[in-house]
């Protein structure tokens, strides 16, 4: 319930600020996040932390490798060293962990924000859409029952189960819907969106526990600011993969300008 209240609240106070980034294509949308986000960040660490104190640091860190790798072969005197450079080591972490104090909870807020409203691709009024039901291990054989609420178009409101799955596919026009999926009597209830308004979705995927039905997942397509046909190894980065690539890049570029160690 706390939970809840808090969600709504942080919904309230973030959403007219971030909103107006939902007009714009995704990829400068979460470049725009990243770019504010990153800078902020390399700010607070720029003047939260002892910038000549972690330059000499840092120095040291260095010279103690250069003087480790020296002594590869003399274990004893490795160890001194070792120990030696972990004091600097220690005192280096020290430093850098009073400004992510700072950034920590700010940062998860803003992500739990663009979680919820550019992770995934809104359903679409008139579209066909799936919601897709996965079932207890064991469940080889059963019957279920998907229970629509009014004004929505099913396929086939009653289907077998097949390999422990059992996809229905739907249309609806613009609301807030709850389905049903009747399982022998063991139900699980889905609440799902169909909206014209971008951002705007249920998560996806819900998990049940002690039921038949172990999770049901809404045929949200899966946001890809890069577009679907860039591809970094066979991976097609999604908001937060887009993000930490974009906010990489930026931190580099950033620390250089603002002379950040």
């Amino acid at each position: 319930m706390v939970f809840e209240f808090l969600s709504e609240m942080l919904e309230t106070i973030l959403d007219p600020i971030f909103r107006p980034l939902l007009a714009l294509p995704y990829f400068w949308a979460i470049f725009i996040m990243a770019a504010v986000i990153t800078v902020g960040i390399t700010l607070v660490y720029k003047y939260a932390t002892d910038q000549e104190r972690m330059k000499e640091l840092k120095k040291k860190v260095k010279e103690y490798q250069e003087k480790m790798k020296a002594v590869r072969d003399q274990p004893d005197k490795m160890m001194k060293l070792q120990k030696e450079a972990m004091q600097y080591n220690m005192e280096l972490m020290k430093h850098s962990f009073k400004p992510t104090l700072y950034t920590i909870i700010p940062i998860f807020i803003i992500f739990g924000w663009l979680n919820a409203h550019m992770a995934y691709e809104s359903l679409s009024p008139g579209e066909e859409f799936t919601i897709t039901a996965m079932m207890s291990e064991g469940v080889d054989s059963a019957t279920l029952s998907l229970l629509p609420p009014e004004n929505i178009t099913v396929d086939n409101a009653t289907k077998d189960v097949e390999e422990g799955i059992v996809v229905w596919t739907l249309s609806a026009e613009a609301g807030t819907y709850k389905a049903t999926i009747d399982a022998g009597g063991s139900q699980a209830e889905k609440t799902f969106v169909i909206t014209t308004e971008r951002g705007e979705y249920e998560q996806p995927l819900e998990a049940y526990k002690d039921n038949a039905v172990t999770s049901v997942t809404m045929g949200n397509k899966k946001v890809k600011p890069l577009g679907e046909s860039v591809s970094l190894f066979g991976w097609k980065p999604g908001w937060l993969g887009t993000y930490i690539i974009l906010s990489i890049l930026i931190s580099v570029i950033s620390r250089k300008l603002l002379g950040v160690v």
